[in-house]
């Protein structure tokens, strides 16, 4: 959740409106199963319930001040003064709700479905893990739409927008001196993988070739991280030792 101050919300308001709000789920009946705890570096407040169902909220405050209006050393040294939040923290919450509003714009159920898939794929292979939530989202989106814009995306399944994003990742995009993943949600031009390091690419590159190459055989599941199905225990198999480092999964 995001809280919007008309001013720039500062330290003072901050721990006011911590303690109005611990003060009225006090006065709850199920004020004993909920928790308040407050991370001032994060500009968060979290509210927790562990019974009958374990439950956590985030509430981040912030305003759209800090982005509307032009950065200098006095305005900076006003905030100083005021004791203002943490400005970079109040922009990420900010960026955030613009990621959020684009997601619901362009997401349809088929991207979603590949959107988790990819989640899993970044906690299961170590390849995988360097890639934000946000630039999965972007490419997926971005891969569903190759045969070009449209407002709505094309029809592709799940497995064949899948299979695009290893194609992406497997052409040595992230090699290549492009201008790499612009967000579109910020002003200025911004690589959303800008981030990453050399090593990390390349383990990303040689990561998508073998998924192709599993994908090609047949071997979706070994992507997916399931058990074999019956009905491909007779065609061919890539050698476990052909799999790259970059592909071996933790533990």
């Amino acid at each position: 959740l995001a809280v919007f101050c008309v001013k720039k919300p500062t330290i003072d308001f901050f721990e006011k409106f911590y303690m109005k709000l611990k003060k009225k789920f006090a006065e709850t009946e199920n004020a004993l199963d909920v928790v308040l705890a407050s991370d001032i570096s994060d500009v968060a407040i979290y509210v927790k319930r562990i019974e009958p169902v374990s439950v956590e909220v985030k509430i981040h405050l912030t305003s759209a001040l800090f982005r509307e209006e032009e950065v200098n050393d006095v305005v900076l040294a006003e905030e100083r003064k005021n004791r203002v939040l943490d400005r970079k923290s109040c922009l990420s919450v900010l960026a955030l709700l613009r990621q959020t509003k684009w997601f619901e714009s362009r997401m349809s159920v088929s991207l979603i479905v590949v959107l988790q898939l990819l989640k899993d794929l970044s906690k299961r292979i170590p390849a995988w893990s360097p890639l934000s939530t946000w630039s999965l989202e972007l490419i997926v989106e971005r891969c569903a739409r190759t045969k070009g814009y449209s407002s709505q995306p094309p029809q592709f399944s799940p497995p064949e927008v899948l299979r695009r994003v290893f194609e992406l990742f497997a052409s040595g995009f992230l090699l290549l001196n492009s201008p790499g993943l612009n967000d579109p949600c910020e002003k200025e031009p911004v690589d959303v993988l800008g981030y990453l390091s050399s090593q990390e690419r390349e383990d990303l590159t040689a990561s998508a070739q073998y998924a192709l190459r599993l994908v090609v055989y047949n071997q979706l599941y070994k992507i997916l991280g399931i058990a074999q199905p019956p009905a491909l225990k007779n065609l061919g198999q890539i050698p476990r030792a052909a799999a790259p480092s970059s592909f071996k999964q933790r533990g």
